[in-house]
C-alpha cells in the first residue's frame, strides 16, 4: 500500500482508477492540440502566399528609373 504526503493509505487501485478516468481528457487535449497547429500552420502558408504576390507586385510595379542598373563593361 502506498502511503500520500498526508499520511493517508492509497490504494493502487484507487490510482489506477483515477487514470483510467482522466484519458478521455488527455486524448481531447492532444486532439485540440494537433488541430490548434494544424490552423497555426494553415495560417503561416497563407501570410507566406500573400506576403510574397504582394513582394512581386511591388517588384513589377518599379519603374525602369528606379531599378538600379549594373553595367557589364568587359572591353576595359
Amino acid at each position: 500500500m502506498l502511503r500520500s504526503t498526508d499520511n493517508v493509505p492509497v490504494n493502487q487501485d484507487s490510482l489506477q482508477n483515477a487514470w483510467q478516468g482522466s484519458w478521455p481528457a488527455i486524448v481531447r487535449i492532444i486532439i485540440l492540440e494537433i488541430v490548434l497547429l494544424l490552423a497555426l500552420a494553415g495560417a503561416l502558408v497563407c501570410y507566406l502566399s500573400w506576403s510574397s504576390e504582394a513582394a512581386v507586385f511591388d517588384f513589377m510595379a518599379a519603374s525602369p528609373s528606379q531599378a538600379v542598373h549594373l553595367s557589364c563593361d568587359h572591353s576595359a
